[in-house]
């Protein structure tokens, strides 16, 4: 057997993470339990690309990635409005076969195929399963997941509106055509959309160890005296890149909240333009509230990112939405109590294992009372549901669903901090400000268990010791491994693919994501 990942490029990023480590997870397993070639075709950026990658794996058994790195430039993202699937399907095989990848052995390991990145990718995977060619589609993040413009993208170059005909073009089905997702969730989805369960696969991202992670006690009063903070100070840490859906806003809550030798330190600065405007705007209004709140402290690299982490305190999360939750993971990996939001989409696959978070609500409930203008917030959440339906040119729901789906999230005289527009989360967040003590005291009024999930007490050294201990055991790369050769052998029992056909109920994806209650503001304001 032999295995081609395929991603658009391998600049810095999550998915090409994911494939540097889905590669170490390979090198783990015996001689005769992993592939006997590997390759990566690429759309040509590669400026992510570790290069002594095969050097630091340190295994003879897989042919080394100089010789099987495949840049292609027609597969990287692409505005173009033509449609080019037959020239790219071509292309794609022709590369494959100049190194020896033949359909009869070889299984594409294809990342984030459907999320609209290239128009013509989608139709060109079809056509390499029908050239014979077993895949492997692996489903990192979804263009119907409030990643409207991609959406449209694709709905544009295929000249229609209906979620269906979409769909149809986005999941194809068949023999040799299996997907795999990262949580339970995503794979009832796709199972939902209509794709067989024989041929889903739950396959987490692998979590790796941080080997060179020294102590608090070691870098402690280094990393404090170059951050400019006092070296007596608690250190609060998001480990995430500032995009919209990491909802910044309740960062801000918390620095608010927080008692006054506490700093709260997110590590990276967004490089998408799209992006950028958000946080210039979460970042002025914490200076101009004078908030300890540290901004891109980690810009300088993965060096750097180490001795900040080893520094920290605590660890937060407060993100709306992600693919995976590597934090939620990462967190007992470098022995750091959690504390933030929960999503319980992702969690419910970590907990189900024994992992605990006791640092972590649901919702973080804000009276209404401490909203100006409150009258107008059910308008506001309105608008900006109906702002999501056209902007994937669908339908809203009834009128009288969508008020009642409101009027259900605001039932209790609050509101969840995360479903607020942002112009409302920095009324509460000033609310915090004016009057910190008076806001404490309503705050957690509302939210009974808030107090005690802050407290790093609630989260013993032997909880993190034991959430770790899971991790190595069901995350590891030894443990994904596993679950890689397992998955790529049930793959290769399938028949080579022949009578393709779409997932019959693919529009119920755009469904699931497009309601009321999931709708956050947040996500698409510029």
């Amino acid at each position: 057997m032999q295995v081609v990942f395929v991603h658009y490029h391998l600049n810095a990023g999550g998915v090409t993470q994911v494939i540097v480590n889905q590669l170490r997870a390979l090198a783990q397993l015996e001689a005769n339990q992993r592939p006997q070639r590997v390759g990566v075709l690429y759309g040509g950026r590669h400026e992510g690309w570790p290069p002594k990658l095969w050097e630091d794996i340190q295994s003879g058994s897989l042919v080394p990635f100089d010789e099987v790195l495949m840049p292609l430039e027609s597969l990287d993202y692409s505005l173009l409005p033509n449609l080019y699937e037959e020239q790219l399907a071509d292309a794609v095989a022709e590369k494959l076969a100049e190194q020896g990848f033949a359909p009869d052995d070889t299984l594409l390991h294809i990342h984030n195929h459907s999320l609209g990145k290239n128009i013509s990718w989608p139709g060109a995977v079809k056509l390499l399963a029908q050239r014979g060619y077993r895949l492997l589609l692996e489903i990192h993040d979804f263009a119907e997941d409030f990643r409207p413009a991609n959406y449209r993208h694709l709905a544009v170059a295929w000249g229609t509106d209906d979620p269906q005909k979409i769909a149809v073009r986005q999941y194809p089905t068949g023999a040799g055509v299996h997907y795999a997702t990262l949580t339970s969730r995503d794979r009832e989805l796709l199972s939902e959309a209509g794709v067989p369960t024989e041929r889903l696969h739950t396959l987490p991202n692998p979590v790796a160890e941080f080997p060179e992670l020294k102590s608090r006690d070691e870098v402690g009063a280094k990393v404090r005296r170059e951050l400019g903070i006092p070296e007596s100070s608690r250190l609060v840490v998001y480990p995430v890149r500032g995009i919209r859906r990491k909802n910044l806003g309740e960062m801000l809550l918390h620095a608010a909240i927080s008692p006054e030798d506490t700093w709260h330190a997110l590590t990276l600065a967004p490089e998408n333009p799209l992006e950028q405007p958000s946080y210039q705007r979460w970042q002025a209004l914490s200076e101009s509230l004078e908030l300890r709140c540290l901004w891109n402290t980690c810009g300088g690299g993965t060096s750097q990112f180490l001795g900040v982490l080893a520094a920290a305190d605590e660890m937060i999360t407060t993100s709306v939405a992600e693919g995976f939750g590597m934090v939620f993971l990462e967190a007992p990996m470098a022995g750091k109590p959690l504390i933030g939001r929960d999503l319980p989409g992702i969690t419910r696959d970590f907990k189900s294992y024994g992992i605990q978070f006791p640092g972590l609500y649901e919702s973080l409930q804000i009276p209404l009372e401490l909203i100006e203008q409150r009258a107008s917030l059910s308008e506001v959440m309105q608008i900006a549901y109906q702002w999501a339906c056209e902007a994937y040119a669908v339908p809203t729901a009834e009128e009288s669903k969508v008020t009642g789906t409101i009027d259900k999230v605001m039932s209790d005289n609050s509101v969840d901090f995360a479903l607020l527009p942002s112009r409302f989360q920095e009324q509460v967040i000033r609310a915090a400000v004016n009057d910190p003590s008076g806001f404490r005291e309503q705050l957690f009024a509302a939210n009974p268990q808030l107090e005690s999930q802050l407290s790093a007490t609630a989260q013993t050294t032997e909880v993190i010791e034991q959430n770790a201990s899971v991790v190595r055991e069901r995350y590891s790369l030894d443990a994904i491994g596993r679950l890689l050769g397992e998955t790529y052998a049930t793959v290769m029992a399938d028949p080579p693919p022949s009578d393709i056909q779409p997932a019959p109920g693919g529009a119920r994806i755009l469904e699931h994501f497009l309601n009321v209650d999931r709708v956050h503001a947040i996500r698409f304001e510029e």
